[in-house]
């Protein structure tokens, strides 16, 4: 694979959640959200990949530097970020900052806080659903709540489903219900896949019930529920 902009697929490497949801997305606003999921994808596999918290930092600083602070210098012939470059609107750096922070939370060696956990969710979730919006006008205060507490449900419904301690994934859950909670998100095309994730996922925050891993039946159940009502 080479380092145009034309390379990178609108699907690649998307979890079934994710390439469903760009279903949903106005045609001209489907490229930007697929890259928006995928950069999400890229921060999930440093963390995940663990290893010494010093390389996971340095990993995250990177893309730190390259989208949020845009060092010309670094990314050449990487196709995310040359395609970044090529369609990414005039507020997603300061929006990718704090998707990058949201995962530099888990980063951490430390064992994760109740409090870490309402943080990585609310930067993760807000950053994530921030960027996916961000064709529209860039939303900020109370505007920018209901973007906040949907991708904090969704991003702890999503963390919640990945990790091996049972332990840890029903605290996260039970985060989410207590600092995310039910969210009323913008009308319109762009934001229905930000609309279907958070109710997708906001059922099994509601239960406490640990998602099972993948996207089950009853996940695409509810998605085509959700679709329905628009």
């Amino acid at each position: 694979m080479n380092g145009s902009p034309q390379t990178l697929g609108p699907e690649l490497d998307l979890p079934p959640l994710q390439r469903l949801l760009l279903a949903y997305a106005p045609a001209d606003a489907r490229p930007w959200q697929a890259l928006c999921w995928q950069f999400d994808q890229r921060l999930a596999q440093v963390v995940r990949r663990g290893g010494d918290p010093t390389i996971t930092a340095i990993r995250l600083a990177w893309w730190e530097g390259v989208l949020v602070r845009q060092e010309k210098d670094k990314g050449g012939g990487e196709p995310l970020v040359e395609r970044w470059r090529a369609i990414a609107p005039p507020a997603a750096a300061q929006v990718a900052e704090r998707l990058i922070d949201g995962w530099r939370v888990l980063a951490s060696p430390e064992a994760l806080s109740a409090e870490d956990i309402a943080a990585h969710g609310l930067a993760r979730g807000g950053g994530l659903f921030g960027l996916l919006a961000a064709e529209a006008e860039p939303a900020s205060g109370e505007d920018a709540e209901p973007l906040s507490r949907a991708g904090a449900i969704w991003a702890l419904w999503d963390f919640a489903g990945h990790v091996s301690d049972a332990g840890l994934a029903r605290q996260v859950l039970a985060v989410a219900g207590e600092n995310g909670g039910p969210a009323s998100l913008p009308a319109g095309r762009l934001f229905r896949p930000l609309r279907l994730a958070h109710a997708v996922a906001l059922p099994d925050v509601r239960a406490g019930r640990v998602p099972a891993a993948g996207f089950t039946l009853r996940h695409y159940g509810r998605l085509l529920r959700a679709s329905l009502r628009g």
